[in-house]
């Protein structure tokens, strides 16, 4: 009885095993291709948008450090555009759902988005009032009142919730899922999180100090997708963090100063104490804070038994923890 052998698979090329690896286009390429789309992309829209002047203006105004809301309702509404357009792209040709790059629809504003905001307010809300008894902070009078308050806080909230929805998916979205099947899920997060924190050193005001704070932001959040499953906790962090420092407490964020604050709020004292420029996140106080959050949220959110994801390269269904 003859024997029945197995078909021999074909010899790739060396240049077809560069490219491919035994789940597909390998996890470093398909992050290249994601770059190009979304550069290109961003290019586009900028090119559009230079040819209306009231927002060349508003581009200008935010190179200088000062933050409109009409910016960030703008810029990044397009910056979402772009990075979405460019996932879904690849996800047609990764052939995979567009969920699963960490922002399920079903979540969408559920309560892991209302958990995060409530963590960002107390976070936030935390470090200032330690900063005030410290003598650093002064919280001064109302810089808003009336139907003025009302706009500013209601525009800069839903500005703030975009920010959040554009920064998280663009470092820890896309970017988080494609490497972390090739690198591993610690590796990719302490890559992008650096990046993360090194796109701030262009806004005016920051400094090496701030951009290790929002590095350290980034590992944070990336440690509540590890834990969620998705990135809608850390979306609503992101954007209550934001909203508190910018808006209700009415200081530098990364460098840049809100027009339309609710406070007249006021630094003293040392650098090191109240970040000067760069705002509470140059704060000793922020990076203790955000290690003793590092150690809450592991004891209040346990790890589940494993993320609902593929990792293509590695052939294993899930992420386990």
């Amino acid at each position: 009885m003859d024997e029945q052998l197995s078909p021999v698979p074909p010899k790739r090329s060396m240049g077809e095993g560069i490219l491919i690896g035994p789940g597909g286009i390998r996890a470093g390429w398909r992050f290249l291709i994601f770059l190009v789309f979304f550069a290109a992309l961003q290019f586009l829209f900028r090119v559009c948008l230079s040819f209306i002047p009231s927002l060349h203006r508003l581009f200008k105004q935010a190179n200088q450090g000062t933050l409109t809301p009409s910016f960030e309702l703008i810029f990044e509404s397009v910056a979402i555009t772009t990075v979405f357009l460019a996932a879904y792209i690849m996800s047609r040709i990764e052939k995979r759902p567009f969920w699963q790059y960490g922002i399920p629809a079903g979540g969408a504003f559920g309560g892991l988005f209302w958990q995060g905001i409530i963590w960002g307010l107390a976070l936030e809300s935390v470090e200032m009032l330690i900063l005030h008894r410290a003598g650093g902070y002064s919280f001064g009078g109302l810089a808003l009142s009336g139907a003025a308050l009302l706009h500013y806080a209601l525009i800069w909230a839903i500005g703030f919730v975009l920010v959040g929805i554009a920064e998280e998916f663009t470092f820890r979205g896309y970017a988080q899922f494609t490497l972390a099947s090739g690198m591993g899920f610690w590796p990719a997060a302490v890559l992008l999180s650096a990046l993360f924190g090194a796109i701030h050193l262009d806004n005016p005001g920051e400094g090496w100090v701030g951009a290790l704070s929002v590095m350290l932001f980034g590992l944070f959040a990336c440690f509540t997708l590890r834990r969620t499953g998705n990135l809608w906790f850390a979306i609503g962090l992101h954007a209550a963090s934001d909203y508190a420092e910018t808006f209700i407490y009415s200081v530098p964020d990364s460098g840049m100063l809100a027009k339309g604050h609710l406070l007249n709020a006021s630094f003293h004292g040392p650098k090191w104490l109240t970040g000067g420029s760069i705002g509470p996140e140059g704060s000793v106080i922020d990076f203790v804070l955000f290690l003793l959050s590092f150690v809450l949220f592991a004891r209040l959110y346990r790890p589940p038994k494993k993320i609902e994801t593929t990792l293509p390269e590695s052939g294993v269904q899930g992420l386990p923890l």
